[in-house]
């Protein structure tokens, strides 16, 4: 053993050396623990990605948490057959059984019948009598086929009576040609139709649907069929300046963006991403999908889209490009609960279900139970809507003060660079601005209404991958705020898009043109 100077100096400069030294390997050993817990749960969430269940309940007995976080997967478990065959109409009493198919499809007979010699009597030959018959139904599935269509439009020219030539019409008469949407194109306004909505609503990219139409006989190839989408667009900027209009009157607007690969931009490699940027809102007449590409992420493209007079309540989640739209003079920034929730529930799963996990996850769960309850009776017409809003302030805020409380006890004691520590320090930065649902009867407690319009453009995403041009996603973004406003406003998208391209170039005047609007324009008005 060494033996220890006699020297007090040097023995106080060895102790401060030692002690030194202890606490370097005492915050080592703590950087190593939060280290091995990030590298913890990240092992963890990727292989909660590749295996795991998705279902975000808090255990399998809790049934009325929420459809409001797993819809899908709730459905399907607990639909009958009935929802799950929607277009079905049920023999009978509602339940169970074998569904007959809707009386507005075309009905087809096909009479199976025996020969009229095995109908002769083998004994006198005469032929038996029919004494009824068996009926049973089936739906057959016609596999799409292309035609051409021929327009013929007669021409009809002067009279040969002596009176004609003293009157002032034209001595040629002649039906107008049919309106098309992309003018000179030998594709009609619906092949265009089926085509964009194949895309822009199943997903299906422009090269599948290419090898698709060639089993039917037919050239039409992924180029053209982006040429078509580019014109089509263009032949409907219009409209889309009106919604932007009418996004920019909205008293509540949601946001939220998803990156896009744009391979031909100028100055900008091809794997860059860029983004498309979506806004909900809405008008007295319905709600508004607004989907606009940019090839940033700057927050100035979401000031851009609201322009600098707009002022009302903007709700997303905690990204800083909406900070300073957020700040901006009679804007009132709301947050999202669903992603404050999000965090705690993935360490809640990775962690073992812990129970002060559980306490903040069942504390944030109440308040979309208030929610629910509440618009449910609103539906039902058992409330008004200043009564909704004072009932539905005085019960979220005593649920705001007890997750205040939670929050501010945890993070006393959790170490902040760790994952519950991120968490917390999540939650606390977005909390003021996540209580500030209650404020406005539009509002809700997250920001889900945006991320599950821009679903359907991230869906297709994994299957076209990217877009060729800023000409290509900018007319995406026209055609996805048409398709998923048509659909959230209760438009079968096909038939919106046929109706619109069939009308919109005979129209030149801006009212009439905003009546076309999904919004503004009834499904059964067509």
């Amino acid at each position: 053993m060494e033996e220890l100077p006699a020297d007090v100096e040097a023995l106080r400069l060895m102790v401060i050396t030692l002690t030194e030294e202890r606490v370097r390997n005492e915050r080592k050993i703590v950087e190593l623990e939060i280290r091995l817990e990030d590298l913890t749960y990240i092992n963890g969430k990727l292989n909660r990605l590749a295996w795991g269940r998705r279902s975000e309940r808090l255990h399998e007995g809790d049934h009325r948490q929420l459809g409001l976080f797993n819809e899908a997967e709730r459905d399907a478990s607990t639909a009958s057959e009935p929802e799950l065959r929607p277009g079905l109409q049920p023999r009978g009493r509602q339940g169970g059984g074998r569904r007959r198919p809707p009386a507005a499809l075309e009905h087809v007979e096909r009479l199976h019948d025996v020969s009229e010699e095995e109908r002769q009597c083998p004994c006198c030959g005469k032929p038996r009598p029919r004494i009824g018959e068996d009926r049973s139904e089936e739906i057959e599935i016609i596999p799409a086929k292309a035609v051409v269509v021929v327009h013929v439009r007669p021409k009809y020219g002067p009279c040969s009576c002596d009176a004609f030539d003293e009157e002032e019409d034209r001595a040629v008469i002649q039906e107008r040609a049919p309106a098309k949407i992309a003018a000179g194109s030998i594709f009609s306004n619906r092949t265009i139709a089926q085509v964009l909505a194949a895309k822009f609503v199943d997903g299906v990219p422009f090269h599948r649907q290419e090898q698709v139409i060639a089993r039917m006989g037919v050239d039409i190839g992924r180029s053209v069929m982006a040429r078509l989408a580019i014109r089509t667009a263009d032949r409907l900027g219009r409209l889309f300046d009106l919604m932007s209009s009418d996004i920019r009157g909205s008293p509540v607007v949601r946001m939220d963006e998803t990156p896009i690969q744009v391979l031909k931009e100028e100055g900008r490699s091809p794997s860059t991403d860029s983004r498309m940027w979506v806004a909900t809102g809405y008008c007295e007449a319905g709600e508004i999908v607004y989907f606009q590409y940019a090839s940033s992420r700057a927050g100035a493209v979401a000031q851009g889209i609201l322009g600098d007079t707009w002022r009302g309540y903007l709700q997303t989640d905690g990204y800083s490009g909406y900070t300073a739209l957020g700040e901006r003079e009679g804007v009132e920034h709301v947050g999202c609960w669903a992603h404050i929730r999000r965090k705690f529930h993935e360490l809640y799963v990775l962690q073992g279900k812990q129970g002060h996990l559980f306490e903040i996850l069942t504390l944030i769960k109440a308040l979309y139970e208030i929610e629910r309850d509440l618009r449910e009776r609103g539906e039902r017409g058992d409330i008004d809507i200043q009564w909704f809003q004072a009932e539905r302030t005085a019960k979220a805020e005593i649920v705001f003060a007890a997750i205040s409380s939670w929050l501010t006890a945890q993070y006393a004691v959790v170490a902040p660079q760790g994952p519950l520590g991120k968490a917390i320090s999540y939650a606390m930065g977005q909390f003021d601005r996540a209580v500030r649902y209650v404020e406005h009867p539009l509002l809700t407690p997250d920001n889900n209404p945006t991320e599950n319009a821009i679903r359907p453009f991230v869906i297709g995403r994994k299957n076209w991958m990217f877009a060729d041009t800023p000409a290509g996603a900018a007319a995406s973004a026209l055609l996805y705020s048409l398709i998923e406003t048509a659909k959230t406003n209760g438009h079968e998208p096909y038939r919106y898009l046929c109706h619109l391209f069939d009308t919109v170039p005979r129209i030149d005047d801006d009212a009439a043109l905003s009546a076309l609007l999904p919004y503004r324009l009834d499904p059964k008005a067509y």
